[in-house]
């Protein structure tokens, strides 16, 4: 989470000069700089454009995926009272084609050629649109993105087609929790409060939307003085500033401009007092507190913000949320603040549940209070902030462009709440708050009568004497209960005590040592046998792509107690998982806010522990945890709590989305000694507290370790991590064990049924080709799949809206080439879905020219795949993960493959592109695997016990 705040106060005719075209340049104020070698020649140019759009350039000559991010200043908190969704149905309708470029798919037909990817998002108070694409064609790209804020066609006809596929996203909504807590939030908000507003819109409240009506919301709000927009190029910036300015200049000004709304208090307070109950869906509990705040446009108490939510979520010893783990009330805990119009924002405090914690809220909110209060007693230590700003810092000093997406993603959300002279220092640093400001916010959160409480519970006995409400919207059934009484724990005289100052926060950034970056023309990546015997097998990957100062190691401990032909041994393995991952977080919590990941799983056939983080850090805290890892003490009632959030996990899987569900379902069918969700669910009910126990006690008996790392790492530092490695795995006898690796059983079944406990069907065909692991096949099945994507999306959903989530994906099981359409839909059954589905596999099997396939478009699509090989885009954690996988979970390992896939590639021909296409399209070179989804109505779903 990110805030802003206005105390630089700079006037506009200092800090902007002229440049060419009439557009201005503003001088950069911040005085932070990326010290990464890999974007060392990155350079910055912050830009007013003649129509008044706010510019920034980021230039970087040696990025490979180039992209673009442009925000309106305007979100569903300006939805007319008498057509609520209107923003986000403009978000969806201004791709559908402009004057220059009226093809509705045209922008996403060229993105997919490329490589590329876009989104858009609506919020109460922006909307964003991002997309990223092959520096290649970026030039046309950005053009294409660009013309779509320039006069938007809004023509009836797709409007009314895109109406439906709004419906069909809201559809999804009332089955989720997180959706319908917020409806509740938006229901109980004071009169004129902005979160009011219904932001989605479905098939009813955007019915009557017509062309005029969208034209003149468009107009009245996507100006460009209401714009703001962030770039990458690999132009020089020179050439840059000049070909953007122009660019984004041509956006036309408005007439009809209007200025976004003030929202002022309204003195409402008839949900106070109260709390709010949603009758969970899903298997998850949770409590939700928050606060409707009013400020100023410049408050300067969001530094104040962040300070609070790093105490009230920080966990360590005698913090708040160590005291409700220890009484197994909850199992995470989230803080933050967000603003929700330019006057308004709302700080909210959420918790996971546990079902003691479900039944005994009352609990935690008392605690809560309890802990608010000693923090009004005692002030918030000035360190909490200072280190929040020192991390902030670090973390973007040290940063990479590879997740352009994502990067421009969060990006853009920050560039509207800060002016673009300072972006992004103000973003990163907060100021110093004063001690009024500090007791006012903490006067208005320790009141447990200005505090709004929603809880989502499985418990019907929660409903007792409750008073029910109809929301019919959502059409579903929400519940008021008086606020119960909150009695003092006495936890300030006994347990509570705020964070100790950070001690792995490093003093000096300058003592970090990053490599040289090397230009490529291979895959960047090559991992090297750095020790081998009887017992450990370790790779090391030397990295000088990311060329940033920090490793990620997997360590993969294989033990007889871990089998995949023994279900119980997985599902016992996922307990210890959780048990290892809360010892860990209560040891190392603090190194986690300085960028040190660190995760406990059950994969393949072993236990991976898996950390990463700055190599200043992570070799000495590798050294700390391997001694606690046979050393996890778990007591009953912690099992118990631990048993029933892998219940949780395993539920949640079959409830998240029936498309997710139904792929899960055919991994089970498809591959060897893999199971789904209702197997795990009987086997892990089965499991009691002395079978763990015993499974726990023999786990080190025998071992044989794995593991990668991937960093920029000293020899010397190298050196040291094997023999921690060594000195560990040694200290336990050998278990001799062959190398594994995922095998293919096929399927008996060629559809598969399978019931949704929620509202909702879904449709997934699989196809694939068992037993053909050639480079050749790999590839031309991942080119063709990111060719199907769009098109199938364009045909199926757009065309025929036969869902919202539609695609085609393709996916690797045990090596070998597998791909799969799907369809989420609220209004058609798995067999229409099904039947549609492949009469537009056939329409393309016999005219792939007519969906856009030709040499051109091939050589594009081929290009696009060999450059995603040589300049990856994906963090160095999922750089070591695949690696990772080439190395232990293939047999002969496959450390070559990513360069024998960019080999086949480069020598692949359109010819044989196309006829792979269409045998593997036909089935003629494997299996075919159908799912059909049949959702239900949630209110006749009952939720699983551990027995």
């Amino acid at each position: 989470m990110r805030f802003r705040f206005g105390y630089i106060l700079v006037s506009l005719s200092l800090i902007i000069t002229s440049c060419g075209n009439s557009a201005k340049k503003i001088s950069d104020l911040c005085p932070l700089k990326v010290l990464t070698p890999a974007v060392a020649n990155q350079k910055i140019a912050k830009m007013v454009c003649k129509n008044g759009l706010q510019l920034l350039i980021i230039s970087n000559p040696d990025t490979a995926i180039s992209g673009a991010a442009l925000a309106v200043k305007t979100g569903n908190n300006a939805d007319p009272e008498d057509i609520p969704g209107m923003a986000h149905f403009t978000e969806h309708c201004v791709f559908l084609g402009n004057e220059k470029y009226p093809e509705p798919s045209g922008f996403a037909n060229f993105l997919s050629s490329h490589n590329g990817m876009r989104n858009a998002f609506t919020s109460p108070r922006t909307t964003s649109f991002i997309f990223s694409i092959d520096t290649s064609a970026f030039n046309e790209a950005i053009t294409q993105f660009v013309h779509m804020f320039i006069r938007p066609l809004f023509r009836q006809e797709d409007l009314d087609r895109e109406k439906y596929a709004v419906d069909q996203e809201f559809s999804i909504h009332p089955n989720q929790d997180t959706r319908r807590i917020f409806r509740i939030q938006q229901i109980i908000a004071p009169k004129g409060n902005p979160i009011q507003k219904f932001g989605c819109g479905n098939e009813k409240t955007l019915s009557k939307v017509t062309s005029e009506d969208m034209r003149s919301w468009f107009y009245k709000h996507y100006s460009p003085e209401n714009m703001v927009a962030i770039v990458y190029t690999s132009d020089p910036i020179d050439l840059a500033t000049k070909n953007l300015t122009k660019i984004f200049g041509e956006i036309p000004s408005s007439d009809t401009y209007c200025p976004n709304q003030i929202f002022l208090p309204s003195g409402d307070t008839d949900s106070l007092g109260k709390i709010y109950i949603n009758q969970a869906n899903q298997p998850q509990s949770c409590l939700e507190m928050y606060w409707h705040l009013y400020d100023s446009q410049d408050s300067s108490s969001l530094g104040c913000y962040a300070a609070l939510s790093h105490i009230l979520t920080h966990e360590g010893e005698n913090g708040l949320i160590s005291l409700l783990k220890r009484k197994h009330l909850i199992t995470a805990a989230y803080s933050g603040y967000y603003r929700t119009s330019t006057s308004t924002g709302d700080f909210y405090l959420s918790f996971e549940l546990t079902e003691q914690g479900d039944k005994e809220y009352s609990q935690i909110l008392t605690y809560v209070f309890d802990y608010l209060k000693h923090m009004q007693k005692q002030g918030i230590p000035k360190y909490c902030l200072e280190e929040i700003n020192k991390i902030n810092s670090l973390n973007y000093v040290y940063s990479s462009n590879t997740e352009l997406f994502q990067s421009l993603t969060k990006q853009i959300s920050d560039l509207t709440e800060e002016s673009l002279s300072t972006y992004p220092y103000q973003s990163l640093v907060y100021p110093e708050y004063t001690i009024e400001e500090e007791k006012h916010l903490l006067s208005i959160l320790s009141n447990p009568a200005l505090t709004r409480y929603i809880l989502s519970t499985r418990l019907s006995s929660h409903l007792d004497n409750s008073i029910p409400h109809y929301d019919p919207i959502f059409n579903m059934t929400y519940y008021e209960c008086p606020l119960p009484d909150l009695h003092n724990t006495g936890t300030d005289r006994e347990v509570i005590s705020f964070p100790e100052p950070n001690t792995y926060i490093p003093e000096n950034f300058s003592d970090f040592v990053c490599p040289t970056p090397t230009i490529h023309d291979s895959f960047p990546f090559s991992p090297q046998l750095a020790y081998e015997d009887d017992q450990l097998l370790c790779y090391v990957c030397q990295d000088t792509y990311y060329t940033l100062p920090k490793l990620s190691l997997t360590l993969r401990i294989r033990s007889p107690q871990i089998s995949r032909k023994n279900l119980a041994s997985l599902v016992s393995a996922d307990i210890y998982s959780l048990a290892v991952e809360e010892k860990l977080r209560e040891k190392f919590f603090s190194a986690s806010l300085v960028g040190i990941t660190l995760s406990a799983s059950q994969r393949g056939e072993g236990f991976d522990l898996t950390i990463s983080g700055y190599t200043t850090i992570t070799p000495a805290l590798l050294k700390s945890i391997l001694p606690l890892l046979p050393q996890i003490e778990v007591s009953e009632e912690q099992f118990i709590s631990y048993q029933q959030q892998v219940l949780q996990n395993y539920t949640a899987g079959k409830t998240c989305c029936p498309v997710r569900f139904g792929l899960a379902e055919i991994k089970s069918q498809v591959m060897l000694d893999s199971y789904s969700y209702d197997e795990k669910i009987r086997a892990l009910q089965e499991i009691s507290f002395s079978d763990f126990q015993r499974f726990k006690q023999h786990l080190f008996e025998k071992i044989k370790a794995e593991a990668l790392i991937v960093g920029a790492l000293s020899e010397k530092q190298e050196n040291d991590l094997i023999s921690t490695l060594k000195e560990f795995i040694s200290s336990y006898p050998i278990y001799q064990t062959p190398p594994f690796c995922y095998q293919i059983r096929g399927s008996s079944q060629h559809v598969i049924n399978l019931n949704y406990p929620l509202e909702g069907n879904g449709m997934i065909l699989m196809l694939g080709s068992e037993n053909n692991t050639s480079c050749n096949s790999l590839v031309a099945n991942e080119m063709m799949f990111d060719w199907l994507h769009e098109i199938a999306f364009h045909e199926l959903r757009t065309q025929q809206q036969l869902g919202y989530m539609v695609g085609a994906r393709h996916c690797e099981l045990a090596s070998c080439p597998f791909g799969f359409f799907y369809i989420r839909s609220a209004t058609y059954s798995p067999q229409e879905l099904t039947e549609r589905t492949k009469t537009f596999i056939k329409k393309v099997v016999d005219n792939p020219e007519a969906f856009g396939m030709s040499p051109e478009y091939f050589s594009n699509l081929r290009s696009a795949y060999i450059q995603s090989k040589l300049r990856p885009s994906f963090p160095i954690e999922s750089t070591k993960d695949i690696l990772f996988n080439l190395a232990f979970e293939n047999s002969p390992p496959r450390l070559s493959l990513p360069n024998e896939n960019i080999s086949a590639a480069r020598n692949m021909t359109y010819e044989e592109f196309l006829e792979f296409s269409k045998q593997f399209l036909s089935g003629s070179l494997g299996s075919e695997l159908l799912v059909h989804v049949v959702g239900t109505d949630a209110k006749n779903c009952h939720s699983q016990s551990v027995n």
